[in-house]
This record gives C-alpha cells, sequence and structure tokens, in this order.
C-alpha cells in the first residue's frame, strides 16, 4: 500500500492512475479517493453506488461493495470517496490501515491512497502503509525521507514549498511572470511529469515491495480486502493456505518465485510457546553497512547480536540477547548500561521472537569458525545452544511474520534461504 499525496488534487490523482495502469496489468490494484471527490477518478466508476472508502471506515461498508472494476484496464479498481465529509483526523489516524494494507499485501494486490499534501494525520497513513509519491513542490513537512518512494514535480524555476506554507514571494512571482510560453512550459512540464510516472510505475514493477512472478491469488484471510474480488479461485485459495501452513517461504521449492513480501509462516510452530523471544533494543541506523560496522564495533561483545528492521520508521534494528523471560533480557540491559556498551537510559526490552534459520544441529566446536565466516561476510549470524548439546545458527531478529519479510531481501543477498523459525536455546 502506498499513499500518493500532492497539492494539486487533478495532478495527483493523474500521478496515481498511471502508477495503478502500468501496474494491473499484471496484479489487482485499487486506487481509494480521499482527495474528496475527484473527477478523474470518479469517471471511471459507472455504478450509480454513492457509497466509498469514508462510508467503509465510518459505516463499516463493505470494500467489495465500494470498489468499482474499471473496464478494459486490467485489474484497475477505484474505490469513490463515499457520501459523507472526510474527517482526516479520524481516518488517517485509524488502525485499519495497518490491517487494510496487510491484506492487500497478503494477496499480492497494490492499495494506492490518494490524498491531499494537507491532510491533518497524514503522517499517520504514511507510516501504516509502505511510504508515499509526492506530487508537485509542496513537501509534506513531517514525512522523513525514508518513508519517500518517490517524488514527481514539473521542471520549473521557483522555490519549493512545505505544506501549509505560502511564501509571499512564490505567490508575487507567479502573478508577474509573463503569459506568452505558458503552454510551451504547461505541454513541457506534462511531458515531464508522464515521464516520471512512467518511470515510478517501472520502479513500482521491480522495486523490492512488487511481485518477483505473476500474483497469487493468495491465501484466504478475514482481514483481506476486497475477498471477492481479489480471491476469485477457491481452490487456489485453498491450495496456497495449505501450501503456506506447511512451509515457509525458503521451503516453497516445488512453487514459483515467491513476492518480496509474502505471508511468511513459522516452520516450527509448535515451538512458540519456548522462543527466545526477549532481547534487547541496542539503537537504530539508516543503513545496512552502519548496522554491520557498529555490530562489528561498539556492540562486537553482545550476546546474540544481530539485526532486524523497524516496521515504523524501516531503520535497522540493532538488537543483543535471545531468552525466553524478559528478567534475563533486563538483566542483560543493566549490565550493558554498567559496562557503557549502552549509554544510560538507553536501550529497551523487547520481543523479538521470529529468526531465519541458517544450521541447525551445529557442534558447539564448529560455531566459532563459522559464526567468524558469517561474520566476515557482514552477516549478522547468531548461535544458540540447543538442548541436545548442539547449536542453531540464526540470522535477524523480528517482532512478527510481517516484520520478518522486510529482510527477505537482504537474506536472500546474504545467500541464505530465507526459512522463518521460532527462535529457540540459550545464548552462548
Amino acid at each position: 500500500a502506498v499513499v500518493v499525496v500532492g497539492g494539486d488534487p487533478e495532478a495527483t490523482a493523474e500521478v496515481a492512475l498511471g502508477i495503478a495502469r502500468v501496474q494491473a496489468a499484471h496484479r489487482r490494484v485499487a486506487v481509494a479517493d480521499l482527495l474528496g471527490g475527484s473527477p478523474a477518478l470518479e469517471a471511471l466508476v459507472s455504478s450509480d453506488d454513492p457509497h466509498g472508502i469514508v462510508d467503509s471506515f465510518l459505516f463499516g461498508v463493505s470494500l467489495n461493495r465500494v470498489a468499482h472494476q474499471v473496464p478494459d484496464s486490467g485489474e484497475l479498481f477505484i474505490i469513490p470517496s463515499g457520501t459523507s465529509p472526510i474527517d482526516y483526523e479520524d481516518i488517517f489516524g485509524n488502525t485499519r490501515w495497518r490491517r487494510l494494507a496487510a491484506g492487500f499485501r497478503e494477496v499480492g494486490a497494490l492499495l494506492l491512497v490518494v490524498a491531499p499534501v494537507d491532510a491533518a494525520n497524514l503522517v499517520d497513513l504514511v507510516f501504516a502503509t509502505d511510504g508515499a509519491v509526492i506530487v508537485g513542490d509542496t513537501v509534506p513537512g513531517d514525512i522523513p525521507v525514508a518513508q519517500t518512494i518517490g517524488w514527481l514535480r514539473p521542471r520549473r524555476s521557483g522555490l519549493t514549498s512545505v505544506a501549509g506554507s505560502a511564501p509571499l514571494a512564490v505567490v508575487e512571482a507567479a502573478r508577474v511572470k509573463p503569459r506568452g510560453g505558458h503552454r510551451l512550459l504547461a505541454g513541457a512540464a506534462g511531458l515531464l511529469l508522464t515521464l516520471g510516472v512512467g518511470a515510478l510505475a517501472l520502479w513500482f514493477a521491480y522495486r523490492p515491495y512488487a511481485s518477483e512472478r505473476p500474483p497469487r491469488i493468495g491465501a484466504k484471510f478475514s482481514a483481506a480486502p476486497l475477498a471477492s474480488k481479489l480471491t476469485p479461485d477457491s481452490a487456489a485459495i485453498a491450495a496456497r493456505a495449505d501450501s503456506a501452513r506447511r512451509d515457509s517461504l525458503a521451503r516453497g521449492l516445488t512453487s514459483p518465485p515467491s513476492d518480496s513480501f509474502p505471508l511468511l509462516t513459522a516452520t516450527n510452530a509448535s515451538d512458540s510457546s519456548a522462543a527466545a523471544a526477549w532481547a534487547v533494543r541496542l539503537e537504530q541506523t539508516n543503513t545496512k553497512s552502519g548496522a554491520i560496522l557498529d555490530l562489528r564495533q561498539r556492540f562486537e561483545t553482545v550476546p546474540a547480536g544481530t539485526y532486524g528492521f523497524d516496521l515504523r520508521t524501516r531503520f535497522f534494528l540493532l538488537v543483543a540477547g535471545a531468552y525466553s523471560t524478559r528478567s534475563s533480557a533486563e538483566s542483560l540491559l543493566v549490565q550493558l548500561r554498567n559496562h557503557r556498551i549502552l549509554a544510560p537510559g538507553m536501550g529497551s526490552v523487547t520481543a523479538l521472537p521470529f529468526a531465519f534459520m541458517v544450521q541447525a544441529d551445529v557442534a558447539v566446536a564448529d560455531v566459532p569458525t563459522r559464526l567468524a565466516r558469517f561474520a566476515a561476510r557482514g552477516q549478522p549470524v547468531y548461535a544458540l545452544r540447543q538442548a541436545n548439546g548442539g547449536a542453531n545458527l540464526y540470522f535477524g531478529a523480528y517482532e512478527s511474520a510481517q516484520q520478518a519479510a522486510l529482510a527477505v531481501p537482504t537474506v536472500k543477498e546474504a545467500g541464505l534461504t530465507p526459512t522463518l523459525v521460532y527462535r529457540i536455546g540459550r545464548v552462548f
């Protein structure tokens, strides 16, 4: 799910449609109008039903009812605004967006939410999705760069403004511009915007969030949006759901290549109650190289040092420890502060039960050599001692399967098979 946001409603809607049309050729796409009745989007809806996305949030109207397929446009659906005025503060702050985004992601579909740049709580909506595409010169001041997927703006002279501001100099400059070349400039701006939409749509097709194969019909999921329209084949649904229960992403060797955001399932679900879930959150860094450097230097001596992902910021999250009780992780946190590895007041205890299995039942004598080999390659692999006297090697630590899905490309880049498990055992 992506938010397309801009100050010009017409241009913002056209950019969203440009992305949607390209993506709808190979997967299902829904464009939700939260501009408040965009003519460009409403023109594609032939139904007389006035209900829309706002009615779904306020009154529980089914998304299946308010999503209208566009004829001769592949798998493109339009979800109009609806019958009620849009209370952005209430709707954009709704926790349902996370479930909605996860539902679309699970079935391999794309949700594009079209919104104005100055809407209240816009940042909450962006954080609930995979990020924002900004259209035009006005930049939402509270959206971090890490959440910005792309920025499309026509080439022109002048200043870029931040949402909520309108510098007098910009207004005056706009009044005194000569009109002679207006059509030429407008045409050039339109061409640049069109090229930008095309490039962005191409990026969507190959970005880490996109499918690496034709879209899944998907596993049946009670929170998945547009269930009847996005999952038409019940036999395929049952087959894929059964496959997901049996295997994780890594074990689907007989299946087509998997999405970068699959519905991961831990292969050792029976071990969930014994998971070494508790860990210490050390710090965040916005680059993988920074995370690797800190693990090698500042946090070289911490037990079970590794990194995961923060769903809100998409930053790398450095963590240490793997314990079955919270009190054990709290003891580690105290030790790290006492030894000045963490500054006073820094760090926190968190539950991270999931990891990717690297190797199972490794002889304890071989563990140091193997960990050194992985460390030399910049891979955050750690060992946990098992009850049978051996050790399991794990990659990463994650609070949920959804969070672990963010790491699949990184795991594959490391040459590892991303088999999701509950991490079990005790630190060395």
